[in-house]
């Protein structure tokens, strides 16, 4: 090279003079080294170490100053396995120390030569400081990356666009599909059986051919044991490499998608109950101002004598209207006081042993007259040995309810049951069936929903609040017991409660542990 010093050449003082003035005009710093010294250093090394041309003191410092005291004993190291003539690296990597005590990294070239007669050794050095820098950026990068790839939960997917074979996985994949790594490098992707859609893959690819890249794409996965989840693939093509790759992630997306789909339900449910207890309040203002009218106008007309003595003999029948519409009013109030307390968790019952036959007769006794005015024929069968663990105040409600409901719900002529009876699991059933306008599937669970049975149609043409099935099961529930309802339009109903054998016993046993 020009300019360098010939190894095998002894010097004359004149031919040092004349390499110096050829080596101090090239733009690549020399510097000629003897020992610790310093003989000669070209007017490039003097701008590498931020000193002017000129300084020739920086030639009386020692070689030790000018190198960073961290590359130090590798340098030292290096000359002396060459000067001795070892096989060494010609070219290598150190930090140069500048005058304001910063440091610039250079890349060296030595070799051994002759100046003024003396074995020395030669360097050449250029500054690759920003070499270095964007070195370490890039390796930072690629750390960084490497450490991304190894922790994220998030699969990852590293293979050739040319012919889809797998060049790296993340730990996170191995898990996922439950692969070995090396059964899976090598192969190609759509060998790997994680694609439930066959064709999902191909098209993919396909897409990825007119766009770098590929964001949020939903897809359903094949994973360990067979098990079918749901991703959001994400996909980038690197490019600048011997051949195109394709990076995919992965983000199981199973768990949101559920809980999504739960919040979306609980969302429905508030909007139906909001909407439900809307219609609810609708329907019971007409239900509520009609007794209250009826209570109000006959009231009025008894406290203002209209009509004289003409009309007297009529008060005993207006009061008896009085008292029915304010028994009505009572009794819807009362079914709405008792579905509040449901809902808020705040109904009480008091269980004991009790002979259900007299609370149930006095139900049958309560709709009689309603049942004979209506032309509805009604009737019992009930098991005198039954005794319940069950609160009397409950019993008589849901009996109550149960019977009004199929009076009211039976036209002239039909036919209302009441029954209780053992069941072959030592529990009992108690169950009220008509002949009435019956349900179907859809409405028998719109009618035991908690406000959600109202229907306006119904509502006008049967008076009451409409509560008294979603209270049933209330109750029911209250008890330990539940309730079955068959039902069919234009046939008839049958609502069953079964109580537990752990809430039935019988009288004889009753008896005997009285005794």
């Amino acid at each position: 090279m020009s300019g360098h010093l010939n190894p095998y050449t002894n010097h004359t003082k004149a031919d040092v003079q004349a390499q110096a003035m050829l080596l101090d005009n090239i733009n690549e710093g020399v510097v000629v080294r003897c020992g610790n010294e310093v003989l000669f250093a070209n007017s490039a090394i003097f701008r590498l170490l931020g000193a002017e041309p000129d300084d020739t003191s920086q030639l009386e410092k020692r070689m030790e100053e000018w190198i960073h005291p961290d590359d130090l004993q590798k340098i030292n190291e290096m000359y002396d396995q060459r000067m001795a003539g070892k096989d060494v690296p010609t070219t290598y990597e150190f930090r140069l120390v500048r005058l304001d005590g910063s440091y610039i990294w250079v890349s060296s070239r030595a070799m051994r030569a002759q100046w003024a007669g003396e074995p020395c050794l030669v360097g050449y050095l250029n500054d690759i400081t920003d070499e270095i820098e964007i070195r370490n950026k890039q390796k930072l990068s690629s750390d960084l990356f490497k450490n991304i790839f190894n922790i994220t939960p998030e699969f990852m997917l590293l293979f050739s666009l040319t012919d889809n074979e797998v060049i790296d996985v993340n730990p996170a994949f191995l898990n996922i599909f439950g692969h070995r790594k090396d059964k899976v490098l090598g192969h190609r992707v759509s060998e790997l059986g994680m694609w439930s859609e066959p064709t999902f893959f191909e098209r993919f690819i396909e897409e990825l051919k007119t766009t770098a890249s590929l964001t949020d794409i939903p897809a359903a996965l094949e994973t360990r044991g067979g098990i079918i989840r749901h991703f959001r693939l994400f996909a980038r093509r690197i490019d600048g490499v011997a051949e195109p790759l394709l990076l995919m992630t992965g983000r199981d997306v199973t768990d949101e998608m559920s809980h999504a789909r739960e919040l979306q339900r609980t969302r429905d449910a508030a909007e139906l109950s909001n909407r439900t207890k809307s219609e609810f309040l609708a329907n019971m203002s007409h239900e509520l101002r009609t007794p209250l009218n009826a209570i109000l106008g006959f009231s009025e007309l008894i406290r203002d004598g209209v009509g004289g003595n003409a009309l007297a003999s009529k008060y005993p029948e207006y009061a008896s209207d009085i008292h029915k519409s304010g028994t009505h009013l009572l009794s819807i109030i009362n079914d709405i006081l008792d579905l509040s307390k449901v809902e808020a968790g705040r109904l009480e019952a008091q269980i004991s042993v009790l002979d259900p036959i007299p609370c149930l007769e006095l139900c049958m006794r309560l709709v009689q007259q309603r049942a004979v005015a209506a032309q509805i024929m009604i009737s019992s069968e009930l098991d005198f040995q039954i005794m319940l663990k069950a609160d009397e105040r409950l019993l008589k409600q849901i009996g109550l309810n149960l019977l009004s409901n199929a009076v009211k719900f039976t036209d002239a002529g039909g036919k209302v049951s009441l029954t209780l009876a053992k069941t072959a699991d030592g529990g009992a059933c108690l169950s009220v069936e008509d002949t009435g306008i019956g349900m179907t599937a859809v409405e028998i669970s719109v009618a035991k929903r908690p406000f959600g049975q109202v229907d306006s149609s119904l509502s006008r043409r049967h008076e009451g609040s409409g509560l008294g099935l979603p209270l049933v099961v209330a109750f029911v529930d209250k008890l330990g017991g539940t309730v079955s309802i068959e039902s069919r339009p234009g046939v008839g109903t049958r609502v069953a409660v079964y109580f537990p054998a752990n809430s039935v016993c019988h009288r004889t046993a009753t008896l005997a542990e009285s005794a």
